[in-house]
């Protein structure tokens, strides 16, 4: 079964395989991923996920079963420009492995973060 954890570089190794699908860039979305944001090496990888856990703004947590990266969730707090942009969820499946149930099935485990932060009525999602 798919659990939702949040970043971590334990597995750096997963996420690049999965990243390997969509190829280079930063278009995987839920992940957080910026045009700075060096993933090539594992020192710029760590210093993403620092980004990542200090980001107020934001809760990532990746998509793991069976110790493979199947995708990313962000959820997006309060009135931000990025909330009025992209919504207030952004996710991505890793192309070759959708979790069981479908996309759909993530959105009810995202309660725990989403209720903490005030926010369970998420108005858009991209």
């Amino acid at each position: 079964m798919p659990q939702l954890i949040a970043p971590t570089s334990a597995l750096e190794g997963a996420w690049r395989q999965a990243r390997a699908e969509w190829g280079p860039g930063i278009h995987e979305d839920g992940f957080g991923l910026r045009p700075e944001d060096d993933v090539e090496t594992s020192a710029g990888f760590s210093a993403w996920l620092r980004r990542l856990a200090a980001d107020t703004g934001c809760t990532y947590r990746w998509i793991v079963s069976g110790g493979q990266v199947l995708g990313g969730i962000a959820l997006r707090h309060g009135d931000a420009d990025a909330v009025r942009r992209a919504g207030n969820i952004g996710y991505g499946i890793r192309p070759s492995a959708p979790p069981p149930g479908g996309r759909a099935m993530r959105w009810p485990r995202c309660g725990p973060c989403s209720t903490k932060h005030g926010s369970w009525a998420c108005p858009k999602c991209c």
